[in-house]
């Protein structure tokens, strides 16, 4: 597994559009690999990307993949050709390798976080097909996220801030939430996620499962720059 990082340069023209289209982005990073990389169909690794903006001086686009990937198509027209380098790609099999349960990480990560709703009763009291939508409020989505935390193989200590809407005070916060609308093709609607970026603290509690987490990706729209982890000790 490698993880890549492209420095994008929000200043040369269509910088704006590329990071502003999830089906552009898509179509950039699985156009990295000379061979049709895993996105989904296998049970193996697949690609993943995420874009941060939050700084928006220097957007930064970041991939996980199986294979080595190569990014010059991307840098030559968004990024930065000329830096040295102009993108970054360091193999992740020495972290991969050295997890251990009980290990604490600080981390990022943006997901779909989403619910269930239940059909409407029909004339015979019987509920048809529920619908996903999408969670509203940083408690709700954080009581998803950290619900969902031991099925990906780690768990949310507790933090010292105490979270002015109340509940517990994990060491978690939202960073960035963001609505995505656009095209995919052959749909006759347009797809719509709602993306929140997670950043805070994580301790590692079932290493297989975590490693599945960082070679897998987590939640749904993950082939949309969802479900990506990255890590700092």
């Amino acid at each position: 597994m490698y993880l890549s990082r492209i420095f994008l340069n929000p200043r040369r023209q269509g910088t704006t559009l590329f990071i502003g289209s999830p089906q552009r982005l898509h179509a950039a990073v699985l156009a990295s690999f000379p061979q049709d990389p895993p996105t989904g169909a296998s049970d193996g690794p697949r690609v993943l990307w995420r874009l941060d903006i939050d700084d928006w001086r220097r957007p930064v686009l970041w991939v996980s993949s199986p294979n080595k990937p190569s990014f010059e198509h991307i840098t030559d027209e968004y990024g930065w050709p000329r830096a040295e380098p102009p993108f970054e790609t360091r193999s992740m099999e020495h972290l991969l390798a050295r997890l251990v349960a009980g290990q604490e990480y600080v981390f990022r990560a943006t997901v779909n976080p989403v619910k269930t709703k239940a059909g409407e009763p029909d004339a015979e009291g019987l509920r048809g097909r529920g619908r996903v939508v999408p969670l509203a409020g940083a408690a709700a989505r954080t009581e998803w996220f950290v619900g969902r935390a031991e099925r990906w193989g780690f768990e949310i200590p507790l933090g010292k801030v105490q979270p002015p809407e109340g509940g517990p005070a994990w060491a978690v916060e939202t960073r960035d939430s963001r609505r995505l609308r656009f095209s995919k093709k052959g749909a006759k609607r347009q797809v719509v996620l709602q993306t929140v970026t997670f950043e805070g603290r994580l301790r590692v509690t079932d290493v297989d499962l975590f490693r599945r987490t960082l070679t897998h990706g987590v939640g749904r729209a993950r082939g949309y720059g969802c479900g990506l982890f990255t890590l700092a000790r």
